[in-house]
C-alpha cells in the first residue's frame, strides 16, 4: 500500500512512459485526436473527471495522453489479478474499485479505497477520474450512474463545508469507430459542477442530495457525448450519422471534417430524429424500413456507405490508378516489413476476445508490446547494416509512417476497386445496384425532409 499512499505525486517514470513510445503508438493508432476545453481543468482544486465509458482501456488512455496532468483512475478490481499487475497498475496511477460481483466481503475494501481517493482530492495535485456509469457499454448512450462518485465527492466536500471545494467535470469521449485502426477520437470537457451547491441538501438528506447531483451530472454529461436513447432505432440513428450527417452538417453551415463541428451537428440531428419519433413515429418507422432494405443490399454487394452517394465513377481513371499504383510498391513493402507485427498479430489476438469493447485495447496492447520489441530489433539492425548516420536517422523516424502508408495504400486499392465495380454495374444496369442507389437516395431524401421540418 506504500505506493498507493503517494499515487497522486508526480512520477518521472510515469511521465517518461507517457511522452515516449506509448504516446507515439497511441497517436499512431488514431488518425485524428481532438481534445476540447481541457484548459477548464483547474489546478490546485479538488477535481473529479466524470467521462462516459464505452471503449474499455482506450477511454482512460484518452486522458493519460490527452491532458498534461497525471490523472489518478479508478478501475474495476478484477483486473488486479496478481501482485505483478497490482504493481503495474498502481505505477500507472490506477486504483481498484470493488463491485458486488467481486464478492460481498470485498466491498469492505472499498472503504480503504474511498479514503485514498478523498485524500487525493484534498491534496489537489492531480484530477481523480471515475467512470460514473460503473462499467463500459457497447452503445453510444448514457447509462444509469452509480453512487460511488457522489459518495466520494461529498466525503471530500466535508472539509470545505459550504465553501467551494470539490468540482465534478462532465466529460464526453467519442470515436468514429471503437476498435478499427486509424479512426478518430474526440474528448470534450464540459462545464464544472460545484459540489458545494448540494452541500446543504446533503446535510439534510444525503439520499436526496445524491439523487439531485446524479441528475445534474447526467444532464451535463449528455451535452458532451452522443446519447442515442432509442433502442428500436439505434442502428438507424448511428448509420444516419454517417450517411446524412455530413450533409446535415453543411446545411447548418458547419465543417463536417472538423470533429467538434461534426459532433455538434450530430447532436442536433439526433434531437431532430427524437422529435420526429415523438410526434410522428410512423415516419421514423418508414425511414427505418428503407434503411433496412438499403443495409441488406449494401452488405450483399459489399459496399461502404460512401459508394452509392454518387451516381457513377470514372472507370478509366480508377483503372489507370490501379495500373500505375505498383510504382509505390517498394514503399508499401517497406511499410509491411517495418510493421507486419502490428498489422497481423493484433487482429489474431482480437479473434480471441469475446467482448468487442476490448478489441481496441487488445489491438493497441498487442501492438505496444510486439511492435516495440520488433522496432528495437530493426533499429539495432539499422546501426549494423547502414553506414550513413542520416540513413539510420531517416529509417528510424519513418518506421511507423511507412506502416501508415501501407495501410493507406491498401485502402486506396479497396476504394478504387469498389468504384470500378459500382460504376460498371450501374452502366450495365445491374438490378441490385440500381435498387441500392434508389434506396440510398430515398433514405437521404426522407432524412433531410425530417431535418428540414424539425
Amino acid at each position: 500500500m506504500a505506493n498507493r499512499e503517494n499515487i497522486d505525486k508526480w512520477s518521472f517514470g510515469y511521465a517518461f512512459i507517457k511522452y515516449s513510445f506509448m504516446k507515439r503508438l497511441h497517436d499512431l493508432f488514431y488518425r485524428e485526436i481532438e481534445v476540447v476545453n481541457a484548459k477548464i481543468i483547474p489546478r490546485k482544486r479538488s477535481v473529479i473527471l466524470a467521462p462516459n465509458h464505452q471503449n474499455a482501456l482506450m477511454d482512460p488512455l484518452a486522458f493519460v495522453f490527452g491532458i498534461p496532468q497525471q490523472t489518478v483512475f479508478l478501475a474495476r478490481a478484477d483486473v488486479f489479478a496478481n501482485n505483478t499487475l497490482v504493481k503495474i497498475l498502481t505505477f500507472m496511477k490506477i486504483l481498484p474499485i470493488f463491485r458486488i460481483r467481486d464478492g460481498v466481503a470485498n466491498l469492505q475494501k472499498n472503504e480503504e479505497i474511498f479514503d485514498i481517493t478523498v485524500r487525493i482530492l484534498l491534496n489537489k495535485r492531480n484530477p481523480l477520474l471515475l467512470f460514473p456509469e460503473g462499467n463500459h457499454g457497447d452503445r453510444r448512450r448514457l447509462r444509469p450512474l452509480v453512487k460511488g462518485i457522489f459518495r466520494i465527492a461529498f466525503q471530500a466536500q466535508e472539509k470545505y463545508g459550504h465553501e467551494p471545494g470539490v468540482i465534478i467535470i462532465p466529460t464526453g469521449v467519442d470515436y468514429s469507430h471503437y476498435w478499427k485502426f486509424r479512426q478518430k477520437q474526440l474528448v470534450i470537457f464540459g462545464e464544472p459542477i460545484e459540489v458545494n451547491e448540494y452541500w446543504q441538501a446533503y446535510q439534510e438528506n444525503p439520499s436526496i442530495a445524491i439523487n439531485q447531483l446524479r441528475e445534474r451530472l447526467s444532464e451535463e454529461m449528455r451535452k458532451v457525448m452522443i446519447d442515442i436513447k432509442t433502442e428500436d432505432y439505434y442502428p438507424l440513428y448511428m448509420n444516419l450519422r454517417t450517411i446524412v450527417g455530413p450533409k446535415h452538417c453543411k446545411l447548418l453551415g458547419r465543417n463536417p471534417s472538423d470533429l467538434l463541428e461534426k459532433f455538434k451537428a450530430d447532436k442536433i440531428l439526433i434531437a431532430k430524429l427524437d422529435a420526429c419519433l415523438e410526434k410522428e413515429p410512423d415516419k421514423i418507422g418508414q425511414l427505418n424500413s428503407t434503411f433496412l432494405k438499403y443495409k441488406a443490399l449494401r452488405r450483399k454487394l459489399n459496399f461502404r456507405d460512401w459508394v452509392p452517394s454518387r451516381k457513377s465513377y470514372n472507370i478509366a481513371w480508377n483503372v489507370f490508378l490501379l495500373i500505375v499504383s505498383p510504382i509505390v510498391w517498394p514503399l508499401v513493402l517497406l511499410g509491411l516489413f517495418n510493421n507486419w507485427v502490428h498489422l497481423f498479430f493484433p487482429p489474431f489476438i482480437k479473434q480471441k476476445i469475446k467482448d468487442e469493447q476490448f478489441y481496441s485495447t487488445a489491438v493497441w496492447g498487442a501492438g505496444l508490446v510486439a511492435l516495440s520489441v520488433y522496432h528495437i530489433l530493426l533499429i539495432v539492425l539499422a546501426f549494423i547494416f547502414l553506414d550513413r548516420w542520416w540513413m539510420i536517422a531517416v529509417y528510424i523516424l519513418t518506421l511507423g509512417s511507412t506502416g501508415i502508408f501501407a495501410i493507406g495504400y491498401r485502402n486506396f486499392i479497396v476504394k478504387a476497386w469498389a468504384r470500378i465495380r459500382y460504376a460498371f454495374w450501374m452502366r450495365t444496369k445491374k438490378q441490385e445496384v440500381l435498387q441500392l442507389k434508389a434506396e440510398y437516395d430515398s433514405l437521404v431524401s426522407q432524412s433531410m425532409d425530417i431535418v428540414e421540418k424539425y
